[in-house]
């Protein structure tokens, strides 16, 4: 069992969406379509643990940062959602 995030993102559960800004080794590249199944917050009202997290980020040379973690059940791969940062994919 998976349990995927339990919070409202800025997208609703349902959405339809598509990735953006694949990197050579992702599993999925620009264009593939699914659906939100879950949202983390990654703020959470909690300033410190976000500024922490950027911190971390940007240590491993990750300079964007999220609001919010997705789940994502690709159309290639029903029944398995996957966790994908919400700047990686936009609603369609």
């Amino acid at each position: 069992m998976i349990i995927v995030g339990r919070d409202e993102g800025l997208w609703p559960k349902g959405t339809r969406v598509k990735k953006i800004r694949s990197k050579l080794d992702d599993t999925h590249q620009d264009g593939a379509q699914g659906t939100i199944v879950g949202a983390l917050d990654l703020y959470a009202g909690n300033s410190t643990l976000y500024a922490e997290l950027i911190v971390k980020l940007a240590a491993q040379g990750i300079k964007e940062s999220g609001e919010y973690i997705y789940w994502v059940e690709w159309d290639d791969i029903p029944g398995i959602p996957v966790a994908i940062v919400d700047y990686r994919i936009e609603p369609i």
